[in-house]
């Protein structure tokens, strides 16, 4: 199964030891998870503007996540679907993977249910079906 997990459950990943670093573990060998630069970038940015973390950890976390995941390069741009350009972007993301799944905290995301054939889950949703399913 390809899946990418937006910015929010990866930052959650990185930063705590809950819920979506338990799930991750438990589920990453069944999964391929994506990533596009956009993904990234927003990673990095955030672990700087957000957590306070310097730019050489921020790099450092960020390379984790990218080689965690396979990259992938959304070829053409979305229409404006979600107010915030960076979840059009993990949208790009999910439909360029060719995804049935994509894993994201972010409301504005999860309020939309699916997209395109990609259904959006939380991460409590997606780490218990797979969970479930192995």
């Amino acid at each position: 199964m390809r899946i990418p997990l937006d910015t929010n459950v990866w930052l959650a990943i990185v930063t705590t030891d809950g819920q979506c670093r338990r799930g991750w573990r438990a589920t990453r060998s069944q999964c391929e998870i994506l990533s596009s630069p956009q993904i990234l970038g927003e990673i990095e940015a955030k672990l700087r503007d957000k957590f306070g973390f310097s730019v050489r950890r921020s790099r450092l976390l960020s390379r984790f996540v990218r080689q965690q995941t396979f990259a992938v390069e959304p070829v053409t741009p979305l229409p404006t679907v979600c107010r915030d350009a960076a979840d059009n972007a993990i949208l790009a993301a999910a439909l360029a993977g060719r995804c049935e799944r994509l894993v994201t905290g972010d409301h504005d995301l999860r309020v939309l249910k699916e997209f395109r054939g990609v259904a959006i889950l939380t991460p409590g949703e997606f780490f218990q079906s797979v969970a479930g399913a192995g």
